[in-house]
């Protein structure tokens, strides 16, 4: 069990480092070739964040285990939509823009709704099992191209919109209240790392230097995909859960703790709107793309991925477009983050009973 514990730790961590590397690569030969940043901030960056589910989603699929795929994009949804927004609100409540209300979370609720659909076949469909098939992969990533040509098509319309949120950056004062003993030390590690830093971009001038992030982060994508799914796999088979379960836990946590991590710092610096508009973007990438490009390898057998987790996704992304209707000032306070929070702690302790 260690060895599999180990495998999947480390392949998580592959995963992380590999769509760094990836993004990075893939953005400085985008500008090289002069593609805006309009397009590469919808295209390259956005999927680029969601490289690490894309790259399991996908690698479980060609290993025909296909249960995994659809549990590890359920579960990093559910996550995302529940817990890492409402410890975001917990933290400090945030204002959610109009162009949030109006757009990307309909859109968000949309994409979920289809992947209800795709993939709930014994509701909608009377089959004896979840699946779903390569025409529903179809499906989702025709929704995908289409949310992709109304985002680009919406922002060259309104290239000068900025986002009516509260947030203010956390200011200096805040953040300059270590002793007077640390100073000197502190300003020589900003250094060294300011340095680091300029000798990194510097580098990324150099086309030699972006391929080669993309290559190394490719095969850092590869290697940790393989590891996590094996890892998750022998993981499942050994504590007696289904490859599904062990998806929709250990490794959609594994995948959204870094999201987690950057929305409360993003949070706590007075830029959660930025944080919220990753993460909703994140999951409409997940629910569509995602799942989509994962069916046209193999159609995807839900195996006891049912009911309770299609709704309980669809009925986050309601109530995150529900929520910023109740209040004048738009916002996702305290009172709603506590509630996204208990939410979560039950589907969670739901699908640890299940089992």
């Amino acid at each position: 069990m260690l060895h599999d514990i180990f495998f999947l730790l480390l392949g998580l961590a592959l995963l992380v480092v590999g769509a760094n590397y990836v993004t990075d690569g893939a953005v400085a030969v985008a500008r090289r070739f002069k593609v805006s940043n309009l397009i590469i901030g919808l295209t390259v960056v956005a999927i680029g964040s969601s490289m690490p589910d894309i790259v399991v989603c996908v690698e479980s699929a060609f290993q025909h285990k296909p249960a995994m795929a659809v549990g590890e994009v359920i579960g990093a949804n559910i996550f995302d939509l529940l817990l890492v927004v409402g410890i975001m609100a917990l933290v400090r409540p945030f204002k959610v823009s109009g162009i949030m209300r109006t757009q990307d979370l309909p859109i968000l609720f949309i994409a979920s709704a289809a992947l209800w659909v795709a993939g709930d076949t014994v509701l909608f469909d009377g089959t004896h099992h979840n699946i779903i098939n390569r025409s529903a992969g179809i499906m989702l990533i025709v929704i995908f191209i289409f949310y992709l040509w109304f985002m680009i098509l919406s922002s060259k319309n309104n290239p000068d919109a900025a986002e009516d949120t509260d947030d203010t950056p956390a200011s200096s004062a805040q953040t300059s209240q270590s002793g007077s003993m640390g100073v000197d030390s502190a300003h020589s590690l900003k250094g060294e790392l300011t340095a680091m830093k300029k000798g990194y971009q510097t580098l990324m001038g150099k086309q030699w230097f972006s391929w080669i992030l993309i290559v190394v982060g490719l095969g850092a994508l590869v290697v940790g995909g393989n590891w996590v799914v094996d890892g998750a796999s022998g993981l499942a088979l050994k504590i007696g859960m289904s490859q599904a379960m062990v998806a929709i836990t250990v490794v959609a946590i594994g995948n959204a703790l870094p999201d987690l991590v950057t929305s409360v710092t993003a949070t706590v610096k007075g830029a959660s709107g930025l944080a919220f508009g990753n993460i909703v973007g994140s999951c409409i990438i997940n629910a569509l793309l995602t799942i989509g490009l994962s069916a046209l390898v193999i159609p995807l057998d839900g195996d006891s991925i049912g009911f309770i987790d299609f709704i309980t996704l669809v009925g986050a992304s309601a109530l995150l477009l529900l929520f910023p209707m109740l209040n004048k000032k738009r916002s996702i306070g305290r009172l709603y983050g506590t509630i996204l929070c208990l939410l979560y702690v039950g589907y969670m302790a739901f699908t640890i009973i299940r089992g």
